[in-house]
């Protein structure tokens, strides 16, 4: 007798680099951690406001000036990944049946690259957390989001975009490279339509299927290969309902990653030393193993399992600095979740 298929494809979790930098001997770590559990995706979050992690040579200072900081700072000096030690990533992944699926967050989320390139922000600024203000771009070191955009009318932008995307494809042999799309507060509409389906080609050009966060299901005319990642609440809210039912009527797959339940990075109860309470207050083991997605899906018009490729567990790190944090805040959560991933057709 064979054993049954997982009920689901795609069965992810998300680490964040980029807001507390992760060792690789670390992120190897957590590789053996998931595979354990069945689990066949690790994607990384290589980006964001607080720090570049991958080395791109056609672009140096992403990695000298953009990886200088993390949340609470404390660096001694740029930490990154080389391409060497990307390569022993993805390399070690493939033997535990786990793919690598490498993140770049795009349009927004880019104070880091702004660091390294002040050309590329609109009008030489990025607005501050405390709006208002407006500053020119400089290391970052906090934890709110949504002030900080590439100008997505430079041509400048698609060459540096270029650049990194050509240079993580080719490190990358996983068929799925993820470039964000999400909280771009600062991105005017129209630009950010314009950025996200011209970017989306790129990759698709590039032979890669391109995901990004739910937000990217706002804008028409995307490859139709391309992913959503949903990381709105169990219960859609208006928006991201309208989203998904558009979505899926056009064909199109969806990882399901609800806030609410599915975040490693939410208190598991409100005394909890690490964690953040936004996704409506503490997620504890109950909510996260009790969920079932086809609840979901049936709360949107017209969406079925058959359009849901897998879920995925994100963690981000602005408060989780060491393996210790992440197994911590994984422990009972992520096992539950694997249940959910893995149990049989």
């Amino acid at each position: 007798m064979t054993a049954a298929e997982p009920r689901f494809a795609w069965r992810g979790f998300m680490l964040d680099v980029a807001r507390h930098f992760q060792p690789v001997e670390t992120v190897l770590a957590v590789i053996d951690d998931i595979a354990a559990l069945g689990l066949n995706r690790l994607h990384l979050h290589l980006t964001d406001d607080q720090g570049w992690r991958i080395e791109i040579r056609s672009r140096p200072e992403l990695t000298r000036i953009g990886a200088a900081t993390q949340v609470g700072g404390g660096l001694a000096g740029p930490a990154f990944y080389t391409q060497e030690d990307y390569r022993r990533i993805v390399a070690y992944a493939e033997t535990r049946g786990v793919v690598v699926v490498p993140e770049i967050d795009l349009p927004g989320h880019t104070n880091a690259v702004l660091t390294a390139y002040p050309e590329l922000a609109p009008d030489g600024v990025v607005y501050a957390e405390t709006r208002p203000a407006a500053l020119p771009p400089h290391p970052y070191e906090g934890i709110e989001v949504g002030f900080s955009t590439l100008d997505a009318r430079l041509p400048a932008t698609y060459d540096l975009v270029a650049d990194v995307l050509r240079e993580i494809v080719a490190l990358t042999p996983g068929e799925w490279i993820h470039f964000g799309g999400d909280e771009s507060l600062s991105t005017d509409r129209a630009d950010y339509a314009v950025f996200v389906r011209r970017v989306a080609e790129m990759i698709a050009e590039l032979g890669k299927t391109p995901i990004g966060w739910h937000e990217i299901g706002r804008v028409p005319d995307l490859p139709p290969e391309t992913i959503i990642q949903y990381w709105g609440f169990l219960t859609p809210e208006e928006d991201h309902g309208e989203i998904l039912r558009a979505w899926v009527a056009g064909g199109g797959k969806v990882i399901l990653s609800p806030a609410d339940v599915s975040y490693l990075d939410i208190k598991p109860h409100a005394d909890h030393p690490l964690g953040l309470v936004w996704a409506k207050g503490p997620t504890p083991l109950e909510s996260a193993a009790g969920w079932d997605p086809a609840e979901l899906v049936a709360r949107v018009d017209g969406m079925g399992l058959d359009d849901v490729l897998g879920i995925e567990a994100p963690m981000f790190t602005e408060t989780i600095a060491t393996l210790q944090d992440i197994r911590e805040m994984a422990s009972d959560r992520l096992p539950a979740l694997a249940a959910i991933m893995t149990e049989p057709r």
